[in-house]
């Protein structure tokens, strides 16, 4: 079964992302900060991240780069969502590893479909 774990601040962001990954046949976890999603990996164990760049303490950036250079953590999907999007914005996510940056403003099925490729994608290590 297909696992993801939600990283965002915004507590509706959190809940819609959610109900999105639920209604595709995942199991969600959330997590309010970078710091929390860190505690949720060793428990939840997710094939596919989503998200946020803008958060208190770390921001998403630093933990997406923080994932893709660590072994045990390099070949789960990241899919960063944020209002954060221009071109500069996603070559960053590109360069730290993110496997797919989405504006905030995404239509669900195309947030569904990023998530579905990602997740059954075989699992890769592209250490940064």
């Amino acid at each position: 079964m297909n696992k993801a774990l939600v990283v965002d601040d915004s507590l509706m962001m959190r809940e819609v992302f959610g109900i999105y990954l639920q209604n595709a046949g995942f199991t969600v976890e959330k997590a309010r900060s970078v710091e929390e999603a860190e505690q949720a990996l060793t428990s939840c164990q997710p094939n596919l991240i989503i998200l946020d760049v803008v958060m208190g303490g770390k921001s998403g950036f630093e933990f997406c780069l923080q994932l893709k250079k660590s072994k045990q953590t390099c070949s789960i999907p990241v899919i960063i969502c944020s209002t954060k999007a221009t071109q500069a914005d996603f070559m960053l996510g590109d360069m730290i590893g993110a496997d797919a940056y989405l504006a905030k403003t995404v239509p669900q099925a195309e947030f569904i479909s990023k998530a579905q490729q990602l997740s059954q994608k075989p699992a890769v290590c592209r250490l940064i």
